[in-house]
């Protein structure tokens, strides 16, 4: 089995923004249109075997990084990465940002559409149009299907396989003996000093990534700007995945050469300042990233707003809940119409103990904003607090009918169970842990909820179809492997 092409491209891929750019084409506004990839001799990979080796990636990312779990920055970076995202005409397959707490400059796409975003690189951006451009050049790799275009050559390597090459480079940027101990089980040598990335691949995330950010109304010189924010990372502490990953120096060339295409745009903004300086005050407090100050604007160019909120959530974090109680109410009285507010009025009443209060901010919020999925899901644990353990089932049930998140998945199981609704709690951690690639412990779950025989006809006949379809997963994976070793 030859591992080491598609494992070259894995790990450039991987590496996203700490790669050099090279901006190529002309830097028009025209509509951004897909490649022809072709046939290929039908060694593409299908999107059924993309979707099962995503999983498979998200899987080693749970298990090997610490992942920030907050549905408002997620739902930031989603909102921001759907608003590139539709600029690329005829596009559909689904985009998925999650957020990992390491104070490295970093990003990386991963197979199946799954981006992670480094907190780092949020607290390194001076605006939203920095980080837009670095979620571009990202979005640009999976919109040109670079990874499927790697396995023209032939390459075949199981779905296993490639998620310990991914999680061993990951694990290298938080440990870099436990990340070598990965790679050397996962494939024999190292080729971290071997890496040799596509051009033409490089080019074209360039070229579209330029593109998208300008038709997204983002002024691409942004992307100049935060060049030069690399160039200087290397005087910070703690930039191990960037310091592992960027196998060339980001030249004073390069980025003369991105600032005279982006120059060929004219017009597009910086971005929503203050929301992007709320998002970094939450990432900070999240995260405890103690060089917070030494990346960030001074304390003059940062709106107010977003320096009262910051210390809002200071206080919270220190149970200092009446200033952060008076704070959030004066931002609140001043500008209704953020939902971080919102959020923030509510965590601090639950965090007092004062479940009643919070479930009437969030009652209030949801109406602003209805839908909200760090609302709701603020709401549901509000409902679980009070002991409404049915009322907060009922709430998750409705949003996953069509929105199946994980994070919904594991808060319904909790309620379903407090609400003793066994198979409904089985059947949420079921899907749980399939998301998670636990294939095994899914089925098991998924025949207890059978065996409550609690559920309407329709569903059990529904749960049982599922039943069967991850069975044969299982036995085609295992006929696969066999099929390997001899």
């Amino acid at each position: 089995m030859q591992l080491r092409p598609i494992f070259l491209f894995l790990l450039a891929l991987i590496a996203g923004f700490a790669l050099p750019f090279h901006a190529a084409g002309a830097a028009e506004t025209s509509p951004l249109n897909l490649p022809d990839i072709g046939d290929a001799g039908g060694n593409l990979i299908t999107p059924e075997q993309e979707r099962l080796i995503g999983r498979e990636f998200m899987r080693s990312v749970r298990q090997s990084l610490d992942i920030l779990d907050d549905p408002a920055v997620t739902a930031y970076l989603q909102n921001l990465g759907e608003r590139l995202i539709s600029q690329v005409d005829g596009y559909e397959q689904k985009v998925t940002f999650f957020l990992v707490n390491d104070p490295s400059i970093n990003a990386f796409a991963g197979p199946g559409g799954y981006i992670g975003v480094h907190t780092g690189l949020i607290l390194s951006a001076r605006t939203e149009g920095e980080l837009v451009s670095v979620l571009a050049h990202e979005l640009s790799h999976v919109v040109q299907r670079h990874l499927v275009r790697a396995f023209e050559a032939g390459q075949r390597v199981e779905a296993a396989t490639i998620a310990a090459m991914i999680a061993a480079i990951l694990i290298g940027s938080q440990n870099s003996q436990a990340g070598q101990a990965v790679l050397t089980g996962a494939m024999a040598g190292s080729a971290q000093q071997q890496l040799s990335y596509s051009r033409l691949h490089e080019q074209e995330a360039d070229r579209v990534g330029i593109t998208m950010m300008a038709r997204a109304g983002f002024d691409p010189r942004q992307m100049v700007n935060f060049f030069e924010t690399l160039q200087s990372a290397n005087r910070y502490a703690g930039l191990r995945a960037l310091e592992l990953l960027q196998t060339h120096p980001l030249t004073l060339s390069r980025i003369a050469d991105a600032r005279n295409r982006a120059e060929q745009i004219s017009g597009g903004s910086s971005g929503d300042d203050l929301a992007f300086q709320l998002i970094k005050a939450r990432v900070k407090v999240l995260s405890g990233d103690s060089i917070y100050l030494q990346r960030q604007k001074s304390e003059d160019e940062i709106p107010v707003a977003a320096r009262q909120y910051r210390q809002v959530l200071n206080w919270l974090a220190k149970k200092r809940y009446a200033p952060a109680r008076d704070a959030i109410r004066q931002l609140l009285k001043e500008d209704g119409h953020r939902v971080l507010y919102h959020l923030a009025a509510a965590e601090i009443e639950l965090a007092a103990g004062r479940p009643q209060a919070a479930r009437k901010v969030l009652t209030t919020a949801l109406t602003l904003f209805p839908n909200n999925l760090a609302l709701t899901e603020l709401l549901a644990e509000t409902l679980l607090k009070e002991g409404n353990a049915t009322e907060a089932s009922a709430l998750l049930e409705q949003q996953l009918r069509y929105r199946p998140e994980r994070r919904l998945y594991a808060l319904h199981a909790r309620a379903a169970e407090a609400a003793r609704r066994h198979a409904d709690a089985y059947q949420s951690l079921a899907e749980l842990n399939y998301m998670d690639g636990n294939t095994l412990r899914a089925i098991n779950y998924l025949q207890q909820a059978i065996e409550q025989d609690s559920k309407s006809q329709y569903e059990q006949l529904a749960m049982q179809a599922r039943l069967t379809a991850w069975k044969k997963e299982v036995q085609s994976t295992q006929a696969e492997n066999d099929g390997r070793k001899h």
